[in-house]
């Protein structure tokens, strides 16, 4: 099974993200032309990953929990009183337990902070959100082998059922 594209992107926006860290202190003490040129660089790579993320639909409850860490990072000052539950619900899709509930509270949560004043949200997290709860909706889909019943002499042919 191939990995969620949601959890590369997010991984590389996180190593991006620390690298720009290291690079914006490096800038800040010595202001040379290439490292003003490296945070730069990080910078677009940072927008055109978060981009993609907007774009890109978790294919996993483990990629709609990631999404859900990033909303988490983006929540208003006014909502962080819900970042425990949001903590709570990506969790339990990180190990795969999808509930009713942590759907039906995402939704609310949804139509909550977006029907809020709050344009830096609808922004920032609100897709992320959005996307969140349809890879964690989607439904799961198994696949199952069949194999033939063996007869007793170990040939392989299918038994004939009992009379």
């Amino acid at each position: 099974m191939a990995i969620d594209p949601v959890i590369v992107l997010a991984e590389e926006l996180r190593s991006a993200e620390a690298t720009l860290r290291i690079a914006a202190k490096d800038y800040e003490r010595n202001r040379c032309r290439e490292r003003g040129e490296t945070v730069n660089h990080l910078l677009s790579t940072i927008k055109s990953l978060n981009s993609e993320l907007l774009e890109t639909i978790p294919t996993s409850a483990l990629g709609a929990a990631e999404l859900i860490r990033l909303v988490m990072e983006r929540l208003p000052f006014s909502h962080a009183r819900y970042a425990d539950h949001f903590s709570e619900v990506a969790r339990r899709l990180g190990i795969g337990q999808r509930t009713h509930a942590d759907l039906v509270w995402l939704r609310a949560m949804e139509m909550s902070l977006s029907s809020s004043a709050h344009g830096e949200f609808d922004f920032k997290a609100g897709p992320l959100l959005h996307s969140a709860i349809y890879g964690a909706s989607r439904p799961v889909i198994v696949y199952r082998a069949v194999m033939p019943a063996r007869s007793n002499n170990g040939q392989g042919a299918i038994a004939s059922p009992p009379n």
